[in-house]
């Protein structure tokens, strides 16, 4: 074995410096990363906004979570949402500022510090496009754009907040949404109309 062949001193370093050099791959938090304390106060638990989510009439959600975050210390919050076919969105704006409130409310996942990710699925004949939505609303940049409307009715917003805001072009989504954990937004009620045809 190689340590064998050492001198004790070589061997005593070559072990201490394998074990700090692991030691060193935890590293510090990474920034946006923190969790609420326990007496801290402000926004939501993920569980009190899915139970909002589920009693709204005509939207079905899925998916709804913060993200652990990735090697460079990102983090985001994501929707799945399907608007039921007996239903028509009637205020898709107001769905997507309500859904923006809400992630940044969530007080017990990691803070978002690059997205609001929604992927929302309605009626294919509707033809919404919600990037076009949150564009038009100020959530996006001109440039921000979007992948469009899928055949099947499914399109995508994904709204930067937190420092990825002002890089993207968009830092008034930082003085939207304050300081955050949020203040929980009111759950409108007029979203979605009974579907006439």
């Amino acid at each position: 074995m190689i340590l064998d062949r050492l001198s004790k001193p070589a061997a005593a370093f070559l072990a201490l410096s394998a074990l700090l050099s692991l030691v060193g791959c935890a590293g510090p938090e990474a920034p946006g990363a923190r969790e609420m304390s326990p007496t801290a106060t402000g926004g939501q638990t993920r569980a009190e906004l899915i139970s909002t989510l589920d009693g709204m009439a005509g939207l079905s959600f899925s998916g709804v979570g913060g993200s652990e975050p990735n090697v460079k210390g990102n983090t985001g919050f994501t929707f799945q949402v399907r608007l039921d076919p007996e239903y028509v969105l009637v205020d898709p704006a107001g769905l997507v500022e309500f859904l923006a409130e809400s992630a940044w409310s969530v007080n017990d996942d990691p803070m978002p510090n690059t997205s609001v990710e929604i992927n929302y699925t309605g009626a294919p004949g509707d033809q919404l496009d919600l990037a076009a939505v949150a564009g038009a609303e100020g959530w996006l940049s001109p440039s921000g754009g979007g992948i469009g409307v899928a055949a099947n009715g499914f399109s995508r917003v994904v709204i930067p907040v937190s420092d990825s805001a002002v890089e993207k072009g968009v830092p008034e989504n930082l003085d939207r949404l304050g300081d955050w954990p949020g203040v929980v937004p009111e759950t409108p009620s007029d979203l979605v109309a009974p579907r006439v045809d």
